[in-house]
Parts: structure tokens; C-alpha cells; sequence
């Protein structure tokens, strides 16, 4: 997945029973400010035009704005002041070329606010605040707090890693049809970028379990006792995630066993038949060769009136019928 050329910024502002969306950036100054409004930032594309601004507005930290900047980050939970920094990781995967990519998305709470920051797009994400916007919930998700917002972020963020693993669940079944069909450099090379994909997806998640987690023993009084069962749902889903990714890694393994026993079996078979020719010709050569053997006197040239010649093609053709017949009997051939 690309990253977006240019930033943009995506705004939703809950206040007096209305959510108004797209601010300006005296507009959202001014709902960070107010104790009632409940604000969602998303920034989209690169970060870095906007720092100044996330640390006038909402007093993020420089080593949060230093994490923000950071591309490849390991995701993780982190406590600053008056705010919550959650680093997770959305999942795409490329079922022509087989490669996992693992955008990193940066989340930051506080009591009034939610910022997420993203340099790819994300197409979850744009449905999310498209439905919100437009109030298509049962209840708005805003009114409701910013504990209920982070939860819809992540519960959309999860949710979108299940149709991930059906892609691969079908690329999977592919690969195992042609395994056993098909042996050739190709297959191997789809099966070790499988893996390589499936490792890097283990890597992501990982962590994420762990950061699900955090989100319920260490925002005290953030997430409110009654939300935190929504939470711990997110917690047993990227468990799920989890373990479904371990059985394809165990899936893939087991498939590069089949794979290699089936290009030693063809082997094997080519041997086999080599074998066999060789086993036919060798009684062949030695009749040849003693019948051609170059001596001043030789008998069966000296004293044949012909028929020899005729009796050794006949006694090579015999020997070669009794061999085909032996072979077929043992069922080698």
C-alpha cells in the first residue's frame, strides 16, 4: 500500500448533539479547548506539516512527535501527559505477488480527543468516519465519549485483518493443489514469499495482543469500567488473528515438507527409469562387444556363412523381451 503523497487532514467534531466534520484549524483549536466537545483528528499522508500544530493544540510531547515521525515502529503502548499514544499496525496483502505490507497507524487519546495518523490510506478508516459523519450508527459513537471512539477505531483496525487471512486462506488452498501437482522453481519461490508474509504478520500482531491489553489494566479512570468488556472483545479478536496466522505458518512449513518430498519422489522416478535403461542396454553392450571384439582370428567371422550375425540380434532381442517382462512382473515399469 502506497503512501499518500500529500497530508490531509480529517476532522469530526462532536459538540451540542451535532457532529460537524472538516474544521478549520482556528475551528478545531477551538473544540480541543472546550471540556464538551468530543474531537477526532485524522491525519492522513505525511505527518510532519502538522506537528507544530498537534503540540499547540493537544501538548503532545516531542518524543511522541519523534515516535510520530518514525515509519517502522514496533507497536506498542505508551503513557504521556494528559494523553494515551497506542502504535498499531493495519494488514494488506498482495494475492498476485504474495506480499504482506503492515502500515503503521499512530493513535493518540485523551479525555476530549482522538488523533490517528496514517501515511497510507485506509480504506476502513474512511468508512469509519464517513458512517460517523453521517450518523448512520444507532448511536452516535462520539456522544457516547472517546473510550467508545477508540474502540470503534480498533475494533474496525481488527476486523480488517479477518478478510486479510481469507485472501490467504485461498492462495493457501492454491498452493496446495499445486504442490503436489506441479515441480518447479516457481512453486518454491511462492511458498518461501508465503512464509516471509505470514512471519511479518506475526511480527505486527504480536505486540498488538499485549497493546489491547494495556488498554484496559493501564488507562485507569481514561476507559470507564462498562466499556472495558468492549475492549477485551478486541483483545480475544487479535488473539484469534493470532493463532489463525500460526496455523498458516504451520500450514506453509508442512507444505515445503510435501514439496520437497514430492521433487525427491520425481527424482526418484527419473532415476528409476534410467536405471532401467541402463539394466536393458548392459546385457546388450556385452554381446555387442564381445561379438566385435578385433583379433586377427576370430571364429564367428572365419567360419560364419552369415547366420551368426542374425542369431545375436535374435539373442539380444530375447534377452531384451525376458528383461521388459521380468521388470513389469516386479512393477517397475
Amino acid at each position: 500500500m502506497a503512501a499518500v503523497e500529500h497530508s490531509v487532514e480529517h476532522s469530526l467534531v462532536w459538540r451540542d448533539g451535532k457532529a460537524r466534520a472538516d474544521l478549520s484549524s482556528a475551528g478545531m483549536q477551538a473544540a480541543a479547548r472546550d471540556t464538551q466537545a468530543r474531537v477526532w483528528l485524522d491525519i492522513e499522508g505525511d505527518p510532519a506539516p502538522h506537528l507544530h500544530m498537534l503540540a499547540t493544540t493537544f501538548g503532545f510531547s516531542r518524543i511522541t512527535l519523534d515516535a510520530i515521525t518514525e515509519e517502522a515502529e514496533r507497536a506498542r503502548f505508551i503513557e504521556g501527559h494528559g494523553y494515551f499514544y497506542i502504535i498499531n499496525h493495519a494488514l494488506t496483502f498482495d494475492s498476485e505477488t504474495q506480499e504482506a505490507q503492515t502500515p503503521k497507524i499512530d493513535i493518540i487519546f485523551g479525555h476530549t480527543f482522538l488523533v490517528t495518523i496514517h501515511r497510507a490510506r485506509l480504506p476502513w478508516l474512511d468508512t469509519l468516519r464517513a458512517s460517523l459523519g453521517r450518523g448512520e450508527l444507532e448511536e452516535n459513537v462520539l456522544s457516547r465519549g472517546i473510550p467508545y471512539l477508540l474502540h470503534a477505531v480498533l475494533d474496525s483496525l481488527v476486523d480488517s485483518y479477518f478478510p486479510v487471512l481469507d485472501e490467504i486462506d485461498d492462495v493457501i488452498d492454491e498452493l496446495e493443489d499445486e504442490t503436489v501437482r506441479t515441480v518447479s522453481s516457481a512453486v518454491q519461490v511462492r511458498i518461501f514469499r508465503m512464509k516471509r508474509a505470514l512471519a511479518l504478520m506475526r511480527r505486527v500482531i504480536s505486540p498488538q495482543v499485549e497493546v489491547a491489553n494495556a488498554c484496559i489494566t493501564r488507562t485507569g479512570e481514561y476507559i470507564p469500567h462498562e466499556a472495558e468488556p468492549y475492549f477485551a472483545e478486541i483483545h480475544d479478536h487479535l488473539v484469534r488473528a493470532f493463532e489463525v496466522i500460526d496455523s498458516y505458518r504451520d500450514l506453509m512449513s508442512g507444505l515445503l515438507d510435501v514439496y520437497l518430498t514430492t521433487v525427491s519422489n520425481r527424482q526418484n522416478e527419473v532415476m528409476k527409469q534410467l536405471t532401467i535403461i541402463a539394466s536393458i542396454f548392459l546385457p546388450i553392450t556385452f554381446v555387442t562387444g564381445v561379438f566385435g571384439m578385433n583379433f586377427g582370428h576370430s571364429p564367428q567371422v572365419e567360419h560364419d556363412a552369415g547366420a551368426n550375425f542374425w542369431l545375436a540380434l535374435l539373442g539380444m532381442a530375447i534377452i531384451t523381451v525376458v528383461q521388459i517382462w521380468y521388470f513389469r512382473r516386479r512393477g517397475w515399469i
